[in-house]
C-alpha cells in the first residue's frame, strides 16, 4: 500500500490510495473526526483484493491526511456520508462494491440507501454505529490510554486492545498514523468533535432510527449484502449488534448473507486477512 493520492472534492483535500485493476472497490474505515482511523487500516488487505480489484482506500473527511470539515455544525455522520460520494465522483467512479468497517459500514449503508445508483454491493463489517451509537468499551478504552504519554505508545495500546490477539499492528499502520496524529488538523478535528458531541449524538440517534426503518421497508432490497461479525468484537459486541444486524438486514434484502469470524476483536479484517479478503472476493465474484 504505496504512493497515497490527492484529490479535490468539493474544496476537502482529499487523500487516497489506488491500485489493481478489474471491478472497482472501496474500502472505507471506521472512526469518526479526529480518530486515528484512516485508508491505512486496510494495509494487510489492499494489495492482495488489487489482484482482482480496482481498489481504493480514501481518508474520510476530518480523518487521517484529509482537510478537516470547513464549519463546526458539519462534523455528524451525515457529512462523512456526503464526502464518500462526493469522492466517487471526483475520481471518475460511476459505480463500486464498498467495504466499510464501524462508522464507515454505517456510512456506505446510508449512501445505499440515499444513492443506490452508485453501488455494485455492500460489504458491512462490524458496524456497531448502525445498530447503537456508542458503547462504553471505547469510553473504558480511551481513559486508560490517557495515562500513556508517547503517543505512539497509546495509539498502539488502542489498536491492540481493541483486538483479540493483539497482533493487527503493522509497523507500516502505526507510522502513517504518527504522521498526522500530532498535527495541528488533528488537534482541531478532535477538540471541534468533542465540542459538537451533543449535535452529533442528536443527529447519529434520529438517523439510526431512520436508517433502521429503511433497511426494513426495503431500502437495499435491490443490492448484495454481505454482513461480517467479529465474534469476539467488544467495541461492537455480536449479542447487542452483530445478531440484531443480521435479523434487520437479511430478512429485508435477497441477495445477503453473513459471515461470523471467530476469534477476532474489532478490527476482524486486519486479524484474518486472508480469511476476510477470501470472503469478500468469494461472495462478489459469485454475484
Amino acid at each position: 500500500m504505496e504512493n497515497p493520492k490527492f484529490v479535490d472534492v468539493e474544496g476537502i483535500r482529499t487523500r487516497y490510495f489506488e491500485a489493481g485493476q478489474g471491478e472497482p472497490m472501496v474500502l472505507i474505515s471506521g472512526g469518526q473526526f479526529g480518530s486515528f482511523n484512516c485508508a491505512t487500516d486496510w494495509d494487510l488487505n489492499f494489495d492482495d483484493l488489487a489482484g482482482d480489484f480496482h481498489v481504493f482506500a480514501v481518508d474520510k473527511i476530518g480523518q487521517g491526511h484529509t482537510d478537516n470539515p470547513k464549519d463546526p455544525s458539519d462534523y455528524i455522520l451525515g457529512t462523512a456520508v456526503q464526502h464518500l460520494h462526493d469522492f466517487l465522483k471526483a475520481v471518475g467512479l460511476e459505480q463500486a462494491h464498498l467495504v466499510g468497517h464501524s462508522r464507515g459500514g454505517y456510512a456506505i449503508v446510508r449512501l445505499a440507501l440515499e444513492h443506490p445508483e452508485v453501488v455494485k454491493s455492500l460489504t458491512i463489517v462490524d458496524s456497531g454505529s448502525i445498530m447503537h451509537e456508542a458503547a462504553p468499551f471505547y469510553v473504558e478504552l480511551a481513559e486508560k490510554a490517557a495515562h500513556i504519554t508517547d503517543p505512539r505508545e497509546k495509539h498502539e495500546f488502542m489498536m491492540v486492545n481493541s483486538s483479540f490477539s493483539g497482533t493487527i499492528v503493522s509497523d507500516g499502520w502505526l507510522d502513517d498514523v504518527m504522521s498526522f496524529v500530532t498535527t495541528p488538523k488533528y488537534r482541531i478535528a478532535q477538540e471541534t468533535d468533542v465540542e459538537m458531541w451533543p449535535t452529533c449524538h442528536v443527529d447519529h440517534v434520529a438517523r439510526q432510527k431512520e436508517t433502521k426503518e429503511w433497511i426494513a421497508k426495503g431500502g437495499l432490497s435491490d443490492l448484495p449484502v454481505l454482513v461480517t461479525w467479529a465474534y469476539n468484537d467488544q467495541g461492537a459486541p455480536i449479542e447487542e449488534c452483530g445478531i440484531p444486524a443480521m435479523h434487520l438486514i437479511l430478512p429485508s434484502v435477497p441477495n445477503s448473507r453473513m459471515h461470523i469470524f471467530n476469534q477476532s476483536g474489532h478490527y476482524v479484517f486486519r486479524e484474518h486477512p486472508k480469511e476476510f479478503n477470501a470472503t469478500v472476493r468469494t461472495f462478489i465474484q459469485g454475484l
